[in-house]
């Protein structure tokens, strides 16, 4: 399968919204266990998810806008002059497993340069985990708690450059 990795453009900021609503949706229908995906408000998602002012990158097939990463420098890590972070990395379903995530994921990488990586995942989400770890994030003991309808814990995973050569 062809595709491209390129900056978001304003043009790419809606479908890059869709894209986030629609892969909330197939990522966590088996993970959430209650009625929160019902109740998402889809305008309020699209319209939030389309507000962030990070860095993004946007994976195209036939000009179609089918997945995003939004990386930048975090806040969270104590000398993070040494720290990016992946914020979001979604992918339509459909095109998953044609390596679009891992282009979008190393193209993040390199664009971070020279800094290690963290990023937090759903900790029930074990597909997402493996796909990290394929990467070279490993797992850490940090744990944080969100609010999905109700309490979940994500896991800090890291990349650390002086494990990995890009």
């Amino acid at each position: 399968m062809e595709f491209t990795i390129r900056p978001i453009n304003d043009d790419d900021k809606q479908s890059a919204a869709i894209v986030h609503y629609e892969s909330w949706l197939t990522t966590y229908n088996n993970l959430l266990e209650n009625n929160y995906l019902k109740h998402l408000d889809k305008h309020q998602f699209l319209s939030t998810s389309s507000l962030h002012n990070t860095p993004t990158l946007v994976a195209t097939v036939r000009n179609q806008v089918v997945g995003f990463i939004s990386y930048g420098k975090t806040h969270e890590i104590k000398a993070s002059d040494n720290w990016s972070e992946i914020f979001d990395i979604y992918l339509l379903e459909e095109y998953q497993h044609h390596m679009i995530g891992y282009a979008l994921m190393q193209r993040a990488l390199e664009l971070s340069y020279p800094d290690d990586i963290t990023l937090w995942v759903v900790e029930q989400n074990a597909s997402a985990i493996r796909f990290y770890e394929q990467i070279g994030f490993e797992k850490t003991s940090d744990k944080k708690t969100v609010y999905f309808g109700k309490y979940y814990n994500e896991i800090r995973m890291n990349y650390h450059r002086n494990k990995h050569e890009i």
